[in-house]
């Protein structure tokens, strides 16, 4: 199987769901569980209705082509004042878009006839199109007011009279034919939606806590895990701050018992639980402690109060994390200062204000190794204190797992250091490319061609095209100047880059790395002094591993 970035109209299609989003209304739509939480407080329900939740059955893989098309014709008028595409050739892209979506399985290519893809980009906004549309048209069918209708993708949550539930699924499943849809209905007057689990109380009103479904392992991330300690600590304060945030129902001790046990389930100890618990909600948890022994019944009773865990700490003076800004007074003029100087310096305050204006903050991704990484980070601080260092592990569970998708051949491959060797000697060519492999080989086949036909001729003129083609590339040179000819079919790749900017980079490290190449030496001029150490190691410790495998080879000969 492909990634969907791999495919030609990958661009195309996040080009056009970008003018759709502009477009998009989504009056109906939730943008998170936040707002939800929050939006649910203000409602009172009607009396006799209930919570009720729709889900579309695989809505990406079951919306029809033409749906989408004549969708998009009667958003015209709103769609084309972010776009200069007349409706016809707009309609016509959205069309090619869904029909090139292809993948591979096991060596064959197969073709999507129905439904967007899973993976494009221009999916999700077409399923909320679609979505808005039939829920637009749906309201004015229903004989009666919905005061509570939210959609978050492909789950919607609905206050119905408890009489008409089944009418309204009857009227949702009649839209069309391929978009059906299943209902939850309450238990216990209780509902989960996202990921909260929403209370209809005896008066009609409604809350919220945190939920988590049944099934759910409840992994975040193991605090003796392989990541940096900061992100271990940020995983925990946002979980704590989600299950406070989203539970709008006065329920401390229960929340107390939620996180304790979630976070412990994750291996943090006890003791940094307790600490952060009281970091963020000082006024609530201040004295709490909580053993692992311990039960919900056994748990400190705390204090409710209306204002939310992040306002209490960014209030609470006495917390040590507190960004407390301190008032900075006016400057005090004496008489003695005429009214000129004043009217000359307010002119220029704002001038200097302008004209300082910090630098944008830039991040970089590094590899996390214990203590290297933050040594580094510590490092570039001072000197560069707008950059901002991301880590990311390198032991995933992708070295683990066996690939499920097809491998991409490497002539097919992308952004690559290649290889190439050189029939009549031990050197080899190295190359960089950001195009696919084959486009490059094939570059190279075009002027080893070219030259094979020009040196038989003698001319000045052959001579100055010969002497162009050795100035294009060092295989050129070397093959041309040794009279030597170099094996394309035996090209490997060296190296991989997730970034073009990196190529080059890793490019001069193999060639400076290895001394049988035909690369020209000026090639590794703007390598960085920093990299030779780090590239000597790596050269003796390759040559301790060879030298090992020879070894090891003579031993077992007979």
């Amino acid at each position: 199987m492909f990634c969907y970035k791999q495919l030609s109209t990958y661009k195309l299609s996040k080009y056009v769901a970008s003018i759709l989003q502009q477009s998009a209304h989504g009056h109906y739509n939730v943008s998170d569980s936040f707002e939800f939480a929050k939006y649910v407080p203000t409602v009172k329900l009607p009396p006799g209705y209930v919570l009720v939740s729709f889900d579309v059955v695989s809505l990406f893989t079951n919306i029809p082509k033409d749906l989408v098309l004549r969708d998009i014709i009667m958003n015209w008028q709103s769609i084309k004042k972010v776009t200069d595409i007349n409706l016809d050739l707009f309609l016509e892209i959205v069309e090619f878009c869904l029909d090139s979506s292809y993948f591979c399985f096991r060596g064959k290519y197969y073709v999507q006839t129905f439904g967007t893809a899973m993976g494009s980009p221009l999916s999700p906004i077409l399923a909320d199109l679609v979505m808005d549309t039939l829920l637009c048209t749906v309201v004015r069918l229903v004989p009666f007011p919905i005061p509570i209708l939210k959609k978050f993708v492909d789950d919607l949550l609905l206050a119905l009279p408890m009489d008409q539930i089944q009418t309204t699924l009857d009227i949702f499943n009649s839209y069309n034919p391929y978009l059906q849809f299943t209902i939850e209905k309450e238990n216990d007057n209780k509902l989960p939606f996202l990921d909260t689990l929403i209370t209809r109380h005896n008066d009609q009103t409604l809350s919220t806590t945190w939920y988590s479904k049944p099934i759910a392992s409840g992994r975040l991330m193991n605090y003796h895990s392989f990541h940096p300690t900061a992100m271990k600590m940020n995983v925990a304060s946002n979980f704590i701050e989600r299950v406070t945030r989203l539970s709008t129902n006065p329920g401390e001790e229960i929340q107390k018992h939620i996180i304790f046990q979630n976070l412990r389930r994750n291996n943090f100890p006890s003791a940094l639980i307790n600490r952060m618990l009281c970091r963020i909600r000082p006024t609530n948890l201040q004295n709490t402690t909580i053993n692992d022994s311990e039960t919900p019944n056994r748990i400190t009773p705390a204090t409710s109060s209306t204002t939310s865990p992040i306002q209490q700490h960014q209030n609470t003076p006495s917390s040590p994390s507190s960004n407390i800004i301190p008032p900075v007074s006016s400057p005090t003029f004496q008489p003695s200062e005429t009214i000129n100087s004043n009217q000359q310096n307010q002119s220029i305050q704002p001038e200097m204000q302008q004209n300082i204006s910090p630098p944008p903050i830039r991040y970089r991704s590094v590899p996390f190794i214990p203590q290297l990484s933050t040594k580094i980070a510590h490092t570039l601080k001072h000197d560069y204190p707008h950059l901002k260092l991301a880590y990311r592990t390198i032991k995933t569970t992708k070295n683990l797992l066996r690939p499920v998708k097809d491998p991409v051949p490497n002539m097919k491959q992308s952004q690559v250091i290649y290889n190439i060797p050189c029939k009549d000697c031990n050197k080899t060519y190295i190359g960089m490319t950001k195009n696919q492999l084959r486009t490059r080989i094939s570059g190279h086949q075009t002027h080893i061609n070219k030259y094979q036909r020009l040196r038989d001729n003698d001319t000045q003129e052959v001579q100055q095209e010969i002497n162009k083609l050795r100035e294009t590339t060092a295989l050129m040179n070397h093959a041309i100047q040794e009279e030597h000819s170099f094996d394309l079919t035996k090209t490997t790749i060296l190296d991989r880059a997730r970034r073009v900017s990196a190529l080059p980079i890793l490019e001069m490290c193999h060639i400076a790395n290895n001394p049988n190449t035909v690369n020209h030496r000026t090639d590794v001029d703007n390598l960085n002094t920093t990299y030779a150490g780090i590239l000597h190691s790596l050269k003796n410790r390759q040559s301790r591993k060879n030298r090992r495998t020879v070894e090891s080879t003579n031993t077992h000969e007979p």
